[in-house]
């Protein structure tokens, strides 16, 4: 910006031309001079100061940061107790063998009497001992079939376990077993009552732990 010279020689000389005395244009000069100075340096500055007013740019919306996923909490679980890791390494727990036992005894009514379902037998019994002696040609159901005869169990209960030997292949209960048997036939009924310690052996057979083999504990 150029600067405004003021020459105040100048405009006494004006005003001397104009008719006023030296006295009378001094005064007026005195006067007018410090206004003119002051009006003009007012200009000045509101010249200044606009020109450093630039306007400011709106700032943005400010934007919700997405969740850290990585601060979510995770919950760990557990570590098994020693008891329960090396009962899963033993494979099978003494409290499911005697559940295993209980279910067989439950389901005989239905194997050993008709319609004589082996395939609810194949869901309780492994292919072993037991599953050929209930399905072979004159097996336990083919001689009930062949004899018109079938067997009901008025008293079936497991009184407790003995013993348990566990294994991670082919585990072992000994159990009490109080059962009255009635075998229904064309000759009549015969009902026998027996409380017995029978040994139980345990086989994982799809997934799924059934009976292998069953018989009476000696004396």
């Amino acid at each position: 910006m150029s600067r405004i010279k003021v020459n105040p020689f100048g405009s006494l000389r004006r005003l001397r031309e104009r008719g006023f005395s030296n006295q009378q244009a001094l005064l007026l000069l005195l006067l007018v001079f410090p206004i003119g100075l002051v009006g003009l340096g007012f200009a000045i500055l509101l010249i200044q100061r606009q020109g450093s007013i630039t306007p400011q740019a709106s700032s943005p919306p400010a934007q919700t940061a997405p969740p850290n996923t990585a601060e979510r909490p995770t919950t760990i679980q557990p570590l098994p107790s020693r008891k329960e890791a090396s009962s899963a390494q033993a494979g099978l727990s003494q409290r499911q063998a005697r559940s295993i036992v209980e279910e067989w005894l439950t389901v005989k009514s239905q194997i050993f009497a008709p319609p004589f379902n082996t395939e609810l037998a194949d869901q309780v019994v492994a292919a072993g001992p037991l599953w050929r002696d209930l399905t072979k040609p004159g097996g336990s159901i083919q001689w009930l079939r062949s004899n018109n005869s079938y067997y009901s169990y008025p008293t079936i209960r497991v009184n407790r376990v003995s013993s348990y030997s566990p294994s991670p292949t082919m585990p072992t209960i000994v159990v009490s077993v109080t059962e009255a048997t009635t075998l229904h036939s064309p000759k009549g009924n015969e009902t026998s009552t027996s409380t017995k310690d029978w040994i139980y052996t345990l086989k994982e057979e799809g997934g799924r732990w059934k009976i292998w083999d069953y018989k009476p504990k000696k004396s």
